[in-house]
């Protein structure tokens, strides 16, 4: 998580407390729950569900900030609840739409998580319909070269070796996506 995100929220507390005390409230135990998850995350998994509950919180956070310039759709399919998947998945992908997507845009855009399970396989998918990376960007940002997304190559290599796949697929002034196919059995 970014220093600018807790920055962000613990600067925007005080200014809810004066307008909206209970938003201010929640957002605080928002942030308590993410900190705390943060905090304690020692094991390499965690269902699925609990890091949608995660994202959520994150999300929500970030919903205050935007207002309705950012909007949030969830397609999971209700199978995938009990799938382990790395812990800390979804929040580096999710800050990127927002950082580098829909940040830029003047009228804010869309974030849509997705999660579906076929023949054994679990799919996520992170997609945002933001500025996109422009057509001449170097094919290392397609690979995956920033912070955040390079985190994530890396550890779902440590896990699963070579039993997976991340694609970043990207048009400008459309969006970007990343799609994830992992193993995936409930535990």
């Amino acid at each position: 998580i970014h220093p600018h995100f807790l920055f962000n929220t613990l600067n925007s507390i005080p200014s809810l407390i004066r307008v909206n005390p209970e938003r201010a409230r929640s957002m605080g135990l928002r942030l308590a729950r993410i900190m705390r998850r943060r905090l304690r995350t020692q094991d390499p998994f965690s269902p699925l569900r609990d890091e949608l509950d995660f994202i959520g919180d994150y999300l929500a956070i970030e919903l205050e900030r935007f207002g309705d310039k950012l909007r949030v759709v969830r397609e999971i399919d209700p199978s995938c609840a009990d799938i382990p998947v790395p812990s800390m998945l979804l929040q580096p992908l999710v800050e990127n739409s927002i950082k580098h997507g829909i940040a830029n845009r003047i009228d804010g855009g869309t974030i849509t998580l997705r999660a579906r399970r076929a023949r054994g396989r679990l799919s996520i998918e992170v997609e945002d319909d933001g500025v996109g990376m422009p057509e001449n960007a170097p094919q290392e940002s397609l690979d995956g070269a920033g912070i955040g997304v390079s985190n994530v190559r890396e550890r779902l290599q440590v896990l699963y070796g070579h039993d997976y796949t991340m694609a970043i697929e990207s048009h400008p002034g459309q969006g970007t996506r990343v799609s994830i196919d992992i193993p995936g059995e409930a535990s």
